[in-house]
Parts: structure tokens; C-alpha cells; sequence
């Protein structure tokens, strides 16, 4: 995910990491791995229910990527099994997508 920063920034994206840890533990992992985005705490997994992702059994978040576009809509949402590395790939893809449907837009 890191090495995909620059791209994602350049097509005025933000990454956004959500799981029910604590604080504590976002910032300890975030400067292990030397990540400078944004870890929300979701530790009573209120946002995993609004977006459908919560799982009751693991009392955490299921593994998913969304990108929601400028307007506030999810136009991409793909889950993956916790020992598959999610393709950020596709993600990027939709990413570039939605940055030439503004520029068509805007044009």
C-alpha cells in the first residue's frame, strides 16, 4: 500500500485505514511500517456497521477496500479473506477512472 501513496495522492485520493484497534496500537503499527495516513480507531465497530463490514463473530472489521467518490458514493467495494493481500491495483484503476469521468466533467 505505501509504495501506492504517491499515485493515489496524485489522483486526489486519501487512504484511509479503519479496524477496531486502539489508538495505541494504530500509532505503534503506523511507525513501525512508516505510515503517514490516516488509522481511524473504530473500537466499539460503529463504522464497520454502517458500512456492513463489521463481523460480530471476529468483534472486528472484515478486510475491505472501498473508494467513495467526491460526492459521497462508494463505487467500489471489494472484500478479501484475512490472509489475502488486498490488490490495491484494482483500486487504483477505479481511482483513475473517477479522476477522468471530473476531468471529462469539468471539460
Amino acid at each position: 500500500m505505501i509504495e501506492h501513496l504517491p499515485e493515489i495522492r496524485q489522483l486526489e485520493a486519501q487512504v484511509v485505514g479503519i479496524s477496531a484497534d486502539s489508538e495505541w496500537s494504530h500509532k505503534a503499527f503506523a511507525e513501525k511500517l512508516g505510515i503517514d495516513f490516516l488509522l481511524l480507531s473504530d473500537w466499539f465497530g460503529n463504522v464497520g456497521r454502517l458500512f456492513e463490514v463489521w463481523s460480530e463473530e471476529k468483534q472486528r472489521e472484515n478486510r475491505v477496500i472501498f473508494v467513495i467518490d467526491s460526492a459521497g458514493v462508494i463505487t467500489y467495494a471489494k472484500s478479501y479473506p484475512d490472509d489475502v493481500v488486498p490488490d490495491i491495483d484494482a483500486a487504483i484503476d477505479v481511482l483513475r477512472r473517477l479522476a477522468k469521468r471530473e476531468e471529462n466533467l469539468a471539460s
